[in-house]
């Protein structure tokens, strides 16, 4: 991560109850919290450079993200990430190099848990794993979906 700082694990800091915490209680997600660290961040910085390895799980608690995508000649935008979303599933399922950019398009604040933490977690915790990795499967497939859908609009201008 580049051009941002960790940020103490302070009482107030918790993820909230969204997709796919909503089923969490308060202590479930502070334990889920606890297991990951919080980054703060500015306009322009970038989170996750494409190419770099990256084997984290990430959820943006505050701010925008542009994902974008290394082309010949600039940058290609895949989409934007918003306050209450996922991103860096792929890399959990599959550790390699991150497939993208993702960049602050506003200062905000993100959550992350290395897949080691995460194993961790999954160990400690079978049920709340189980409802966490599901959640993050679900925003995998529709992602997926989303990405099939573009390419078949691309396909059927340029037929």
């Amino acid at each position: 991560c580049y051009g941002q700082r960790m940020t103490d694990q302070a009482e107030d800091l918790m993820l909230p109850a969204s997709d796919p915490l909503a089923s969490f209680d308060e202590e479930d997600r502070r334990t889920l919290t606890s297991s990951g660290k919080f980054l703060d961040f500015s306009e322009g910085k970038i989170i996750v450079n494409e190419g770099d390895p990256q084997e984290s799980l990430y959820f943006l608690v505050s701010g925008v993200l542009h994902a974008v995508h290394k082309v010949k000649g600039g940058l290609a935008p895949i989409g934007t990430i918003k306050s209450g979303e996922w991103f860096g599933e792929i890399n959990i399922f599959d550790p390699q190099k991150a497939t993208a950019m993702c960049v602050a398009h506003l200062e905000g604040r993100t959550w992350y848990i290395t897949r080691n933490k995460l194993e961790e977690f999954l160990n400690d915790h079978p049920a709340l794993g189980c409802v966490l990795l599901l959640g993050v499967a679900e925003v995998l497939a529709k992602r997926a979906r989303g990405l099939i859908q573009k390419v078949n609009a691309t396909w059927e201008i340029s037929y």
